[in-house]
């Protein structure tokens, strides 16, 4: 591991701050909990809550994620996708990382519970420890369900807007949660064939390494069939979007059905090259149908 640099610029220290947050999970994580929020009541939150709301969420979910990079250096280092992280490199303490994330989440729940309100707080500090303690402590080293029980917590932010909205939680917010539940082991899933020698170098019992891409290929086509048959639910029974929802939840999941499909009976192309394809459709397929949810109610 690199030695800490003993003088470096300002901006190389921030770029490290910002880089253990995942930003650009964290700012998918943050579209859903905006959905959420303005579908559970259109036209009713003001914009100082929206506001507050995405910053909480944010910044729990980058506590989240600095937490993990911190207790993963190890097998980060291994893989050539994080080795560069600054935990690896050296760049940044693990001492250093825990405080950090532990300021992250304490301001997580200051401003959810102080400019929002406290289920919103509880739901967002939820999310992070089962984040942390279930899926990266308990589960990630150790069973192929890593991902399947671990997805939980990347599911949660929807649950955060509608009780920021609401200060409830309803059954459509509870279906929002499941398709977020459904999404994420075929968006995993996906990585790991995209990057298989990775994985299996670090060790990781992800379900591709495991049980092989084969078997990982079919569960990536039944959890996205699942997942797109429920999101048509948002339109009917539930009705809380219209019409143009419910059209681009059709197209574009039966698009992501048929690329899964397509992976299982594979005719051509490697393993890597359709993980690859369908990790970066699954980013896209959730940013669509959410934000086609808020274009849809909004009056």
């Amino acid at each position: 591991m690199a030695t800490m640099a003993v003088s470096r610029s300002w901006k190389e220290v921030l770029g490290d701050h910002v880089a253990v947050t995942k930003p650009r999970i964290v700012i998918l994580i943050a579209l859903t909990t905006w959905a959420a929020m303005l579908v559970a009541a259109p036209g009713q939150s003001p914009p100082s809550r929206i506001a507050f709301t995405l910053l909480g969420t944010a910044l729990a979910v980058a506590s989240a994620h600095t937490f993990n990079q911190c207790l993963e250096r190890d097998l980060d280092a291994l893989m050539k996708r994080t080795r560069k992280r600054p935990l690896v490199r050296g760049t940044m303490t693990p001492e250093h990382a825990l405080r950090y994330a532990a300021v992250l989440a304490v301001a997580s729940f200051a401003i959810l519970t102080w400019k929002v309100n406290l289920l919103s707080a509880l739901l967002a500090q939820a999310g992070l420890w089962f984040y942390v303690g279930v899926y990266t402590v308990l589960l990630k080293r150790r069973t192929p369900l890593n991902t399947v029980i671990g997805g939980i917590a990347g599911s949660i932010p929807p649950l955060i807007g509608w009780a920021a909205a609401t200060g409830r939680l309803d059954l459509a917010a509870l279906v929002l949660f499941a398709v977020m539940v459904l999404w994420q082991p075929p968006h995993f899933y996906a990585l790991t064939l995209f990057l298989l020698d990775d994985y299996r170098n670090a060790g990781y019992p992800m379900l591709p390494v495991v049980r092989g891409p084969e078997v990982a290929s079919r569960h990536i086509a039944w959890y996205t069939t699942g997942m797109v048959l429920l999101s048509l639910t948002v339109y009917y029974p539930l009705g809380i979007s219209g019409p143009l929802y419910f059209a681009t939840a059709l197209v574009a999941g039966g698009v992501y059905m048929a690329l899964a499909w397509a992976a299982v009976f594979r005719r051509t192309g490697t393993v890597q090259e359709w993980g690859k394809r369908l990790f970066r459709y699954s980013m896209l397929y959730l940013a669509v149908l959410f934000v086609t949810m808020v274009i849809d109610v909004i009056p």
